[in-house]
């Protein structure tokens, strides 16, 4: 489908056949961060998953699927897996080029392996007919790309805004909806005679009328903004690493949940930083400044703190200066000099103090367990057996007793306490918390603000009686407030009513 003569949308082949071959793996690693079954599809609400399953479930010992786990060990994982795919010839699905794009981003790539596995892929594709398959399911792909094409303005506008932005122009822009990878996106770019072919890989968030949906709200596009946004800051970021070197420790006091968020080391965590600036910053010329002000407090909160650093030069100066700075890459050294003030005013990264989010919570947990506790009302425990079985179901040690039955050892794990308001545990608890519950009243430590009436906070916190374990706090001011729960990863608190209306957040 063509946007316009350079913005096109479409189901790569190369790429389809390689979701497929990593979904019938069905790998460790796929079922826990790539998998449709994360964002509620199954068999009977995603009719070509079942496709895939009839047509394909004879061939999960085909040699390109016995190898997925070791590829995924050799790091063709998350965005290595539609690169991968980029180098396949469209029609035998053979190597059609060579790998060397891909060692500069991952130099420890075994060309050996990547040679064999494209070989099996070819392999697979041939010995099960795949182009058949394909063809059979075009109605399918097409049904998949009306969503973009229905929102063909407000992507072209955002091919625009990024041109501008980065002061570049490009040959084409493709994006590619993925049917079998769930929520995760991905950048990629290839260079042609000095130009950029521009790709966007969107994993979807959710399954209507059997078809696999992208979010492209109003807000929801910057979605597209950031994976195209990367074709632009990682280069940028690699030819001038060498001056964002020295400041490599500034990873350090993240390093953990950067990790589990596949963010490996310092460079990736700039690539992240820079690209979400640019996020921020396309909402808030696109008349959404309220948006922009959540994407950075929430960027930061889940660990890149310097996101406001980087939001405020692109604003102050790299716009207001583009006579000096034609392009993006041009800015690099004085995004040098700004993460190095960053790197001055921490002390290099020891000197930080950053706020203890839900995200912090779940990497608590999944270290050292969690047990979920309850007051006495039937609402307190059917909120703490959702919450149990949560995490249960994602692997984690999880125990649930009533607060009433908390033994001093268990006091000092980590919590998870689903409370009502008048709960006598709270007078401990309430201390040092950024929102102060006392019956109906609630009051934000944060704003001053105070609110009242059914209302639910949510608040993570150091356990005070062992500061190296972690407090999710639920607290209702009534029962209602307790049939529902919210809990983003980058908040550290929220106070809401029981219909999930957000009142305030950090």
């Amino acid at each position: 489908m063509n946007l316009s003569s350079r913005v096109h949308v479409e189901i790569d082949p190369r790429l389809e056949l390689v979701q497929i071959i990593y979904f019938l793996s069905n790998s460790d690693w796929y079922r826990k961060h790539a998998s449709p079954y994360r964002a509620g599809a199954n068999p009977y609400n995603y009719p070509y998953l079942r496709d895939v399953l009839n047509y394909f479930g004879n061939y999960t010992n085909a040699t390109a699927v016995r190898m997925v786990p070791e590829m995924v060990n050799n790091s063709l994982a998350y965005d290595a897996i539609p690169e991968f795919a980029l180098h396949l010839n469209p029609v035998n699905f053979s190597r059609d080029m060579n790998w060397s794009d891909m060692l500069r981003l991952r130099p420890w790539l075994n060309v050996t392996l990547l040679n064999e596995f494209a070989r099996a892929v070819a392999q697979f594709a041939n010995e099960t007919d795949f182009w058949r398959f394909y063809n059979e399911h075009r109605a399918f792909y097409n049904e998949t790309l009306l969503e973009f094409e229905a929102n063909g303005r407000r992507i072209l506008n955002v091919t625009r805004f990024e041109e501008n932005f980065f002061g570049e122009n490009t040959s084409s822009w493709t994006i590619v909806p993925l049917t079998l990878i769930a929520y995760d996106g991905f950048g990629y770019h290839l260079n042609e005679g000095g130009k950029k072919r521009i790709y966007a890989f969107l994993g979807f968030d959710r399954i209507e009328g059997g078809v696999p949906r992208v979010y492209l709200s109003r807000t929801g596009i910057t979605f597209l903004v950031h994976e195209f946004a990367h074709s632009f800051v990682n280069p940028a970021v690699d030819e001038y690493y060498y001056l964002f070197k020295p400041y490599e420790s500034l990873y350090d006091p993240v390093r953990e949940k950067l990790t589990r968020m596949a963010y490996p080391n310092f460079k990736v965590m700039l690539y992240e930083t820079f690209v979400r600036a640019v996020e921020a910053y396309y909402l808030n010329v696109t008349g959404h400044p309220d948006e922009a002000l959540k994407s950075l407090i929430g960027n930061r909160d889940i660990g890149f703190y310097f996101i406001g650093d980087v939001y405020r030069a692109y604003v102050n100066d790299y716009m207001k200066h583009r006579d000096v700075y034609k392009n993006y890459t041009d800015f690099m050294p004085e995004l040098a000099r700004v993460i190095g003030e960053v790197y001055n005013r921490t002390d290099g990264g020891r000197n930080l103090t950053l706020p203890i989010t839900v995200w912090d919570f779940v990497i608590a947990a999944n270290n050292s367990g969690v047990v979920v506790s309850y007051g006495a009302s039937p609402a307190e425990k059917q909120l703490a057996e959702f919450v149990f079985e949560s995490y249960t179901a994602e692997g984690i040690r999880a125990t649930m007793k009533p607060v009433s039955n908390l033994n001093s050892s268990d006091l000092r794990k980590n919590l998870v306490l689903v409370l009502l308001s008048n709960a006598s545990i709270l007078s401990k608890l309430q201390e040092n918390t950024p929102v102060l519950v006392n019956g109906t009243t609630v009051k934000s430590r944060i704003t001053g603000k105070t609110y009242s009436g059914s209302l639910r906070v949510l608040e993570v916190i150091r356990n005070p009686w062992n500061q190296s374990a972690l407090i999710m706090l639920v607290i209702g001011t009534d029962e209602e407030a307790l049939k529902g729960i919210q809990a983003y990863a980058s908040i550290w608190y929220s106070i809401r009513r029981p219909s999930g209306v957000l009142l305030e957040w950090g």
